[in-house]
């Protein structure tokens, strides 16, 4: 373990890093995604998305791949990040929590975000990860970044959601066993209720807040004034409650925009807030919201 003093120092965070992170394309995907929209412009019929408009609603760090593909595809692409990720600095709590973590049996990242700025921290202490400890990640995302710091996690895939690790056989008995939490500020307490009622002691590592960014609207407020159809994109409840603002007294005219959402529970909140056309993708996967937007043009 490094010294209490190298640890204590006080930590400018660098974004360089997480930006880059984002910007690692999984090319092969993508690549056979605007293969096939090049060969289609070779023919007589259009680009798979020519002449439709979609809106990424993603982190300005998350969203140059999908916007990549998208405007290859032949989509007009719109741009207006809704959340914006925000690390947090330690405090003697957490500092302390990173110095036990070979205490932990479990250690659970719930996104690629927890998963950069927790792995980079906890690295910080830990030049070699302790052994005989399970590492668990909630979606692919956060398992690919997980890897990228020698961690090889479980990673959940079905439905990418904390439910689809509680279904897992070695998280159903955890009398005295510990469990550390890598997360947002505020983030849902399903997981954590549920694995405290199986007897385990859980804690936290919260690593970021998330918040509504600068960002101009106007854009996206002339055009559906104008009323032009835009295919949204929205990863998280969040994102979708800071769209919601940031289009003011024009909010209701996202309602018959189709919406492309990543998970159940999103489309439930959605269709909550009056959205008349939800589309729920397979996952989170950049794959499964693309195949969903090639979908509804289909349709």
């Amino acid at each position: 373990m490094r010294s209490v003093a190298t640890g204590n120092r006080q930590k400018r965070w660098d974004m360089s890093w997480l930006t880059n992170c984002y910007l690692r394309a999984r090319t092969k995907f993508c690549n056979d995604f605007m293969s096939r929209a090049h060969n289609a412009m070779r023919s007589p019929m259009s680009t798979p998305l020519q002449g439709k408009t979609v809106l990424v609603t993603r982190p300005a760090e998350q969203a140059g791949e999908l916007t990549r593909c998208l405007a290859g595809a032949g989509a007009d692409v719109i741009v207006l990040p809704t959340l914006e990720i925000e690390p947090l600095q330690l405090d003697p709590a957490q500092r302390s929590l990173i110095m036990e973590l070979d205490r932990y049996d479990f250690v659970i990242c719930v996104s690629a975000n927890a998963a950069a700025l927790g792995l980079s921290a906890l690295a910080d202490y830990w030049p070699q990860w302790p052994v005989q400890q399970r590492w668990m990640a909630v979606g692919p995302a956060t398992g690919e970044e997980m890897r990228r710091w020698q961690v090889n996690p479980k990673v959940a895939q079905q439905g990418a959601t904390s439910e689809t690790l509680l279904d897992w056989s070695e998280l159903q008995q955890l009398v005295d066993r510990r469990v550390l939490i890598l997360r947002g500020e505020g983030g849902r307490e399903t997981l954590a209720q549920t694995l405290q009622q199986r007897g385990a002691k859980v804690e936290y590592l919260e690593l970021y807040r998330r918040v509504l960014p600068d960002v101009d609207a106007r854009p996206l407020q002339r055009r559906l004034i104008q009323g032009e159809t835009v295919i949204l994109t929205v990863t998280s409840g969040d994102g979708l409650r800071n769209l919601m603002t940031l289009m003011g007294a024009q909010q209701t005219l996202l309602l018959h925009n189709p919406l492309i959402v990543i998970s159940g529970r999103l489309a439930q909140f959605a269709t909550g807030l009056g959205f008349k056309h939800v589309i729920q993708s397979a996952s989170p996967a950049l794959r499964d919201v693309i195949n969903s937007i090639e979908q509804l043009q289909a349709d």
